[in-house]
């Protein structure tokens, strides 16, 4: 896509500011344990069918932190802070949780897990500033490439 570098450059920083973004939240949200999930957050920009796209990987429970999951004995109420709505076990006989302790994955599985929202303020807070450098990228790649228009000359 020529005429657009700095609109991509804008795209590829704040990829990174998400991942960021994330981090910090995790971070202050989760003040015990090891910040495996604060750490494990990722921004990767890509261009796909002629369009930005941008992806911010991180440790998959941190969708079940910030959102919660219904047990199979609990349900527990969707805070309006999630990003999504809490989750949901897709068997009643099997414990998830990964390295989790199995009485706490035994405790989660039938009690499910209260939301603990970080991802929305975190998102909200970084699209503002992304919003605004985006449209200020734009004016300038608008800027050059009318600047080269300009200069060509027609006989």
């Amino acid at each position: 896509m020529a005429g657009l570098d700095n609109i991509k450059d804008i795209v590829l920083t704040y990829a990174d500011e998400y991942a960021k973004g994330l981090s910090a939240a995790a971070r202050s949200t989760f003040t015990r344990g090891t910040g495996t999930l604060a750490n494990s957050y990722r921004g990767v920009a890509k261009l796909e069918q002629n369009k930005f796209i941008i992806e911010v990987y991180g440790e998959d429970y941190g969708i079940y932190q910030d959102s919660g999951v219904f047990g199979t004995s609990n349900k527990v109420a969707r805070n309006a802070e999630s990003l999504n709505p809490p989750g949901q076990f897709k068997t009643q006989f099997k414990a998830i949780g990964g390295d989790l302790p199995l009485l706490a994955r035994i405790a989660i599985h039938r009690d499910g897990l209260k939301p603990k929202p970080f991802m929305r303020n975190a998102i909200d807070m970084v699209n503002t500033k992304f919003i605004a450098d985006l449209e200020d990228a734009g004016v300038k790649d608008v800027e050059q490439y009318f600047e080269t228009l300009t200069k060509i000359e027609v006989k």
